[in-house]
């Protein structure tokens, strides 16, 4: 896969590198933070719930019936921003705007 022009993640954020790095394990491909690894089929129905499970389990924060919407999970960005959310944390912009 060709992640060349994948956006890279800010050094400061160390919730979207953790997740990145877990997401390319899981699917073995090097991901970027902003790859939507459902459109480039390398996640199943099986593993979204495998990856709400790690979710759950490694950041603290419950996944309600309300929170399974594909967009939450697409990416890893999407993700740390998701958990962020639920936690009640200020969510940076992704769009480049300030916050």
């Amino acid at each position: 896969m060709d992640t060349a022009h994948a956006s890279v993640p800010e050094p400061s954020d160390g919730l979207v590198e953790q997740l990145r790095q877990y997401l390319s394990s899981i699917t073995s491909t090097d991901l970027g933070p902003d790859d939507d690894y459902f459109t480039l089929g390398l996640v199943s129905s099986l593993r979204a719930l495998e990856i709400v499970t790690y979710i759950e389990g490694s950041h603290d924060v419950v996944v309600e019936v309300e929170d399974l919407d594909l967009d939450n999970f697409r990416t890893a960005a999407r993700v740390a921003e998701f958990i962020r959310r639920k936690r009640g944390e200020q969510v940076r912009a992704t769009d480049g705007a300030s916050p």
